[in-house]
């Protein structure tokens, strides 16, 4: 069985975080029936799988890396169905 690569990129419009494996892409949709006067219009998103060709006006905004933050990696590897990464803690987080 091959491995499956997840390669993270910053969508430089709107510092939101995509993913890709193989010719797909999970794109941020933000969440419109989630804002609510009840959580003062706040906004959160979720995760959409599209083929990588539906989204090429858009991908050319996406500066491809690998420095995003753990907890973002995470939530991406949970859509695509892989193990949430662990670190050991940092030396001033021990105490």
């Amino acid at each position: 069985m091959r491995q499956r690569r997840i390669k993270y990129g910053i969508d430089t419009e709107t510092g939101l975080v995509w993913s890709k494996i193989g010719s797909e892409v999970a794109v941020p949709i933000l969440d419109y029936p989630a804002m609510t006067p009840a959580n003062n219009f706040q906004t959160s998103y979720f995760l959409e799988k599209m083929d990588v060709l539906k989204t090429l006006s858009s991908i050319k905004y996406v500066n491809w890396t690998r420095k995003i933050p753990l907890s973002i990696k995470n939530i991406h590897r949970e859509f695509w169905g892989m193990k949430k990464l662990t670190r050991k803690p940092l030396k001033y987080e021990e105490e």
